[in-house]
Formats: C-alpha cells, sequence, structure tokens
C-alpha cells in the first residue's frame, strides 16, 4: 500500500504547521503545481519564480517564497 499523497494545499498546510522554514524540490514542486525538475533546473540556471536557498544537501526552497507565490 503506497502514502497518501496530499492535496497541494494539504501539503502547504502540513508544513506551515511543522514550523519549517525550508522545504525540499519535491514539496515545493508539489505545493507550486511544477515538476520537480523544473525547480532543479532553475535552481542550477539561476532563473525562475523562486531562489533556492543551497545547502549540504542540495536546494531547498524558503516557505516564506512559497507562500509569497501561492497567496498564502
Amino acid at each position: 500500500m503506497g502514502a497518501i499523497k496530499l492535496k497541494p494545499e494539504e501539503k502547504l498546510a502540513q508544513l506551515i504547521n511543522s514550523g519549517a522554514s525550508l522545504v525540499s524540490t519535491t514539496d515545493a514542486a508539489t505545493i507550486l503545481g511544477y515538476k520537480p525538475n523544473t525547480l532543479r533546473v532553475w535552481a542550477s540556471q539561476g532563473k525562475g519564480d523562486l531562489k533556492p536557498v543551497m545547502t549540504g544537501n542540495g536546494a531547498k526552497w524558503r516557505l516564506t517564497d512559497i507562500r509569497n507565490l501561492v497567496g498564502a
């Protein structure tokens, strides 16, 4: 049995409630309705609607920036 897939607004609420400030590429893409690879391209080319925070584990995305984009 697979994991339950959350709707974008449910995923956003879950992350807000968790107190997260940075989110994974997969989570950011889910909330924004993009494919994760789109965000990876943005990160590598310095383009797109969001700017990543580079960590030792790759690109992370500011939850505040995501919330501003979706109007939450």
